[in-house]
């Protein structure tokens, strides 16, 4: 057979291949589509969320309907959509949970390198190392000394077991030395209120508009942000980075991502990535994201699909290394 007209066959299927997947996107969406969130409403996935999709509803020109689902770190609504037609009208607005959870609670099946497919990166947000005003360190590094040289004294509060701020929390502690004890709650606010009312001495909060309040008015001191650089929200505020000696390099915080099913159309990905960048530097949402010292990942769906898989191999690991393990 004639090599040049084989490869031009070649050619020319590919061609109408690609043809027919842009086709495809061409009339997506024509109708409603669900977004599921693992988390409860009122919280920064959930308050970011329904800003930023309210702006990608507008552009798509469909209604997007918000469905909570909370439970196991994340865990049900991840697997809520892996049970959704791989067809662009199921989504799921996930956290850096998607990398934490499943080996947290030993979910193999929702490994995020395999599970489903990554759409888009948004935003990022740091944790931010948050003392109750009758703590006098004035800088984390003169903290952790305090800590480190009173083992088993101080409290700390977190939004939950196994949630980014515990786990950031319990890796920070390993590295640095420090015997802490860890006071779970069931959610960022009722930790936040209980810093201040002095129920306890720090926590790491993921959660800028609910801390910012007590922060400007004394009754919750900020000493550090768990970002390698400094974060926009709280430019004095330094980074552990450049604070800590020993936690030089240290970037760990909360994320967020849009996925969909497994087997869902490239080209319907490319246009949900493309809608949800325009979206991100609408003015509106813009405002939101700086109230919720969120910070655009400025990642194309290639270097977000890798950096998914890295943060999984890394919390993976940090959470082995840390013996941790949740219940079901």
């Amino acid at each position: 057979m004639n090599i040049q007209r084989v490869t031009g066959t070649l050619a020319a299927v590919a061609i109408v291949g690609m043809a027919g997947v842009a086709h495809a996107a061409d009339g997506y969406p024509n109708k409603p589509i669900t977004l599921i969130i693992g988390f409860a409403p009122g919280g920064p996935t959930d308050a970011i969320g329904r800003v930023l999709f309210k702006t990608v509803s507008q552009k798509l020109n469909v209604p997007i309907i918000i469905e909570n689902k909370p439970g196991a770190g994340g865990n049900i609504g991840t697997a809520e959509l892996m049970r959704a037609k791989p067809d662009g009208y199921t989504l799921l607005y996930g956290t850096s949970s998607i990398t934490t959870a499943p080996p947290l609670f030993g979910r193999d099946d929702l490994n995020p390198k395999t599970a489903f497919l990554t759409a888009s990166c948004s935003v990022s947000v740091p944790l931010i190392l948050l003392t109750n005003k009758a703590m006098d360190q004035k800088s984390a590094t003169q903290f952790y000394d305090t800590v480190k040289a009173n083992p088993g004294k101080y409290f700390q509060g977190s939004s939950g077991n196994g949630a980014i701020d515990h786990l950031v929390s319990m890796d920070i502690a390993n590295r640095m030395g420090l015997d802490i004890q860890h006071v779970p709650y069931k959610g960022n606010g009722p930790a936040l209120t209980d810093l201040v009312s002095g129920n306890v001495n720090f926590m790491y909060s993921g959660s800028f508009n609910s801390a910012m309040p007590f922060i400007q008015n004394g009754q919750a001191r900020a000493l550090a942000v768990t970002s390698e650089k400094r974060s926009a929200s709280l430019p004095d505020v330094p980074s552990l980075s450049e604070a800590v000696p020993g936690l030089k390099g240290f970037d760990a915080g909360t994320w967020q991502v849009l996925i969909a099913p497994k087997g869902t159309d490239p080209a319907i990905l490319a246009k949900l990535d493309q809608v949800l960048q325009e979206s991100l530097k609408d003015p509106e949402v813009q405002k939101s994201l700086r109230f919720q010292g969120a910070e655009l990942m400025d990642k194309d769906p290639k270097a977000c699909q890798e950096y998914v898989a890295a943060e999984y191999s890394r919390w993976s690991e940090t959470i082995k290394r840390l013996g941790l393990k949740a219940e079901n």
